[in-house]
C-alpha cells in the first residue's frame, strides 16, 4: 500500500486518559507517528487530548470537546 496513491493525507488523533500527564498524549502521538512515517504523503496536523478522563459520560461538557470540535470544522 506504501507505493499506491492513497487518499488519506491529513491525520488528526483525539485521545483521552485517566491521568492528566504531560507524557500520556506524547506516547499515543509517538505510536501513531510511528504509523504515519510509513506513508510519504501523510502528516499529523492536529491532536487534541483530554485527561482526568475515568469514568463513563465524565468527559460531558469537558473544555476539550469544543477543541475538538473547532477542529473539526477547520477541516
Amino acid at each position: 500500500m506504501y507505493p499506491k496513491d492513497y487518499k488519506f493525507r491529513d491525520i488528526y488523533l483525539l485521545t483521552t486518559a485517566a491521568e492528566d500527564e504531560p507524557f500520556v498524549p506524547e506516547r499515543a502521538e509517538s505510536g501513531l507517528q510511528g504509523w504515519i512515517d510509513c506513508y510519504e504523503k501523510c502528516a499529523l496536523k492536529g491532536h487534541v487530548f483530554c485527561g482526568g478522563v475515568n469514568d463513563p459520560k465524565e468527559i460531558t461538557g469537558h473544555a476539550k470537546l469544543q477543541e475538538a470540535f473547532e477542529m473539526g470544522k477547520a477541516i
